[in-house]
């Protein structure tokens, strides 16, 4: 994963220039931030006029999205973040984004865990969901002493198993669920979302990345 180069460092932060409408966002130099995945499943999901209602499960600093708006300005979107501190850097780029006073009327950060949707939200609330989850079950792969850089990497918080179980839960009959994951979680994401009766319609492979998305039944 590399970070975009076009950051101007403030003390311990970042303001980021994620280009699209102006959009800035701010980072923690010491903590996980926006990566080009963000930027590529951003792009996967591309502007659909449908999508009235948006939310990213897992939403860290908030850089997806802001671009998911970006992309869909007619859309409310939703953020739902477990870690204080990720979410109040989120609520803190839209206030860095004054010049786009829309930003704030059409997007929010939640703290709370996507294990348990029910608890911030309606069933069948939204058109479309995101996530760009931690990539690797806890305990097979290196972590970082940083908390909020090892529940980025690792599944301490929720696994892929729960993210597509509450994204079932979340879902509108027709809605989509797009994700971003490394390639050799293919034939589990596949499994998972059959399990939740939710249909595959689209696989990318880019590099290491598997973009994929799928589409809840329609009753």
């Amino acid at each position: 994963m590399t970070k975009p180069a076009n950051a101007a460092n403030i003390n311990d932060e970042q303001i980021i220039d994620l280009r699209w409408r102006g959009l800035k966002l701010l980072q923690k130099r010491n903590l996980f931030g926006f990566t080009s995945d963000s930027l590529a499943l951003a792009k996967f999901v591309g502007s659909h006029p449908s999508y009235q209602t948006v939310c990213d499960l897992g939403s860290g600093s908030g850089g997806l999205l802001l671009l998911l708006w970006a992309l869909n300005p007619q859309a409310q979107c939703c953020g739902l973040e477990l870690l204080a501190t990720n979410v109040q850097l989120a609520k803190r780029s839209l206030l860095l984004n004054k010049h786009l006073p829309e930003l704030s009327q059409h997007c929010c950060f939640l703290q709370g865990d996507w294990r348990t949707p029910w608890l911030y939200f309606a069933p069948q609330s939204f058109d479309l969901l995101v996530s760009n989850p931690p990539y690797w079950p806890a305990g097979s792969s290196r972590q970082s002493p940083v908390l909020e850089r090892a529940a980025a990497r690792n599944e301490l918080f929720g696994t892929l198993a729960e993210l597509i179980s509450s994204a079932r839960w979340l879902l509108k009959p027709g809605g989509r669920l797009a994700m971003v994951l490394p390639w050799q979680r293919q034939q589990e994401a596949e499994q998972l979302l059959t399990i939740n009766d939710l249909s595959l319609l689209r696989l990318k492979k880019q590099q290491k990345l598997l973009l994929i998305e799928a589409e809840q039944a329609i009753d």
